[in-house]
């Protein structure tokens, strides 16, 4: 695997955990869950923003790696 698929997959993997977070937090009835659930996708979408932006200089750099 490339550097390039490794971080799409990680991309990937942390678009779901992020959905994950939003699906328990709008289930749950405990008020202090949800914050908690709410705070850790807030994070995560921090995350995400930094691995496009990784994910676009690969790509920028390395014309193979682009569409992986």
């Amino acid at each position: 695997m490339t550097v390039a698929s490794d971080v799409k997959q990680c991309l990937a993997n942390m678009k779901s955990v992020e959905g994950g977070l939003e699906s328990l937090a709008l289930r749950t009835e405990d008020e202090n869950a949800k914050i908690t659930f709410q705070e850790a996708q807030n994070i995560l979408e921090e995350i995400i923003r930094g691995l496009k932006r990784r994910t676009a200089v690969l790509e920028m750099e390395e014309d193979q790696y682009k569409g992986f």
